[in-house]
Formats: C-alpha cells, structure tokens, sequence
C-alpha cells in the first residue's frame, strides 16, 4: 500500500461574503422549487468541521456545497482534498476563488450532485482525488468521507435515500467500505429518518434507514445560521457493517412500498398488497399478524420480506407490479 505523504496545513482561505449578502448574491438557492440550504457562517462552518474529526488522509466529497462556507472550513481543518459538487451558476465564482487559492486542496466538479459523480470522482485520471483503495467493513473508511447539505424538498429526502440504499448495496463510493456521510438536514427529515414504531411519521424511508446506517445528531445551529432559513441539523451517517436485512435491498423496498400505502390497517389485512394469494404468508410468519403496519418492527417486517422472497408464487417483476399497487391507490 503507497504510503500517504502528508501535507502542511492550509494557512488560509479567502473569506466568504458577509452573510448579510448571502440573499442578494445567492439568490439561485430557491431555483426550481430545489430549496438549497447551506450553512452561511464561519461559526457553524468551523464548528461543522470540527466535529468531524478531520485526518490529513481524509478526502471529502461535498454534495450541494453552495457558495462554500463549509469547503472552505473543511480545507482549513486539514482535509487532503475536499471535491465541491456543485451546478449551480450563482455559486460559481465563490467556488472558484476556493480553488484558486487552497494549493490543489479544494476542486470543484461543475454537475448536479443527483447525476451519479461518484466514477468520475473516484477516477484518479480524472484529477479529482487520489487513488483509493477498498478497506475491510469491520472499521468505517479511513481515507473518504461524504459531506453534504440536502435540499430542504422530496427530492432532497430522496437522493439521501438513495444513498442510504447504495450503501446497502454496496454500490458507486460505497464499494470501497463503510464511507461515512456528514450531512445537513432538515429537522422535519431528521424526524422521517429516525420514527419510532407506532408514530404516524413512521414510514419506508424510516425502515429503510434502520436497515442500512447508524444516524447521529451533531449540531443543532439555529435557521438564522443557514442560507435559506430552515431549522437543519448535522447528522453523522454510519453504514452498518453488515446490513440489518436478510434480503436484496429491491424486494425489501418493494414489501415496504406495497404494506406501507395502507400502515394504519392491520399486517393480515394489508398482506394481499404485496401480490395475489400473499395471504398464505400469514400462516408462516412468528409473530401476531394483527399487528398495525404503523407498529412493525424492522425485523418483523424483514421476516415477512423474508417469506415473500421464498414465496414460488410471488410476482417476477416487482417494479412493474409496484406502479400497479400505487395507480390503484390513487384512485
């Protein structure tokens, strides 16, 4: 293994506009319904960072990263290198003066966080960061971190969903080990991520969640610390070392999916929802089907995943089969 040659602390960067200005300047933060928050002080930045314990051999990829506030502290803490993945235009400048300035130690990659960047970042011919090396999943990743700001919106909460599911998988970053996420969100989806059993909020990114990471609150700054004024919350994310479902992640997701269009009825009501004839389940499964879906546990609902996976007569093609439970809800 090469060894890593570590590199003097950046002494400084140059400052990022007075918050004041932040609405003025920034004013593509609302751009298509998007409602991209960032952290606008250097107090919050510094204190994100900080948190973070960050090593000289730890890279940062940067999902959302706005003007920069938080890349510019996260360069100044001693990250090898921190890659801002950022397409919005009116960040552009701030970025760029980043990069000029930080000796190669901040990069910015000028595309839309949602469009997979993680074979391009990861390519050491592409320039962005080192060569990485896969580690073993007993211990998080020593050399690359995930660090982002979710845009307070559904497509927000789906693309930390999707990552969450990669990680499950195995797939783009996450096939080098346990990558750690760092990421800021809204209190509201803090709440979706982290619902008890029985709570109304409880849904299928809940479980999904549960299944694959370890979820941390850091820091709770205040909205008036954040470009737009929302009340987010840093969370650290830590995929378990092995995932808490025994079965492909897509038949999970799709049991999910179906049992939670009806979560305030009962299990052996709901059942049938997952395929015709889904109903002889009931009889193979440990524990008291009355159960509200509202109420299942994880590994309640693993187990009846479990047993539609080994279920001969289960639908073939569970994506197909999904929009016609979810058009038949609809009406």
């Amino acid at each position: 293994m090469a060894q890593h040659i570590t590199r003097p602390l950046l002494k400084s960067l140059p400052k990022l506009p007075a918050p004041d200005r932040w609405t003025t300047l920034f004013k593509g933060s609302k751009a298509r319904g998007q409602l991209r928050v960032n952290v606008k002080t250097e107090e919050v930045a510094n204190a994100a960072a900080d948190l973070m314990k960050i090593t000289p051999q730890k890279n940062i990829i940067e999902l959302y990263a706005g003007p920069g506030q938080l890349t510019r502290s996260m360069a100044l803490a001693g990250a090898n290198k921190v890659v801002a993945v950022e397409n919005g235009e009116y960040f552009k400048s701030s970025l760029q003066s980043l990069v000029e300035h930080s000796e190669g130690r901040v990069q910015h990659l000028q595309e839309h966080p949602v469009a997979d960047p993680f074979d391009e970042l990861l390519n050491p011919s592409k320039g962005y960061l080192p060569k990485l090396e896969s580690q073993p999943r007993d211990k998080i990743h020593s050399g690359l971190a995930i660090v982002g700001s979710i845009p307070n919106s559904t497509f927000g909460e789906k693309h930390l969903l999707d990552l969450i599911t990669a990680s499950i998988e195995q797939m783009g970053p996450f096939r080098l080990g346990r990558i750690e996420m760092f990421m800021f969100v809204s209190k509201e989806t803090l709440q979706k991520f982290r619902t008890p059993p029985g709570t109304p909020q409880r849904q299928r990114l809940t479980l999904l969640s549960e299944a694959a990471v370890e979820l941390k609150e850091l820091l709770r700054p205040g909205m008036h610390h954040f470009h737009l004024p929302y009340d987010y919350h840093l969370v650290h994310i830590v995929p378990h070392e092995k995932a808490k479902i025994d079965i492909p992640v897509d038949v999970f997701d799709y049991c999910l999916r179906s049992l939670f269009t009806n979560k305030s009825n009962q299990l052996n009501k709901t059942i049938k929802l997952l395929g015709p004839g889904a109903d002889i389940l009931l009889g193979r499964l440990s524990f008291d089907t009355t159960v509200k879906i509202k109420h299942m546990t994880l590994e309640q609902l693993n187990e009846v995943a479990v047993k539609f996976d080994q279920w001969p007569l289960r639908p073939a093609v569970l994506y197909e089969d999904m929009i016609m439970h979810e058009t038949r809800s609809r009406k």
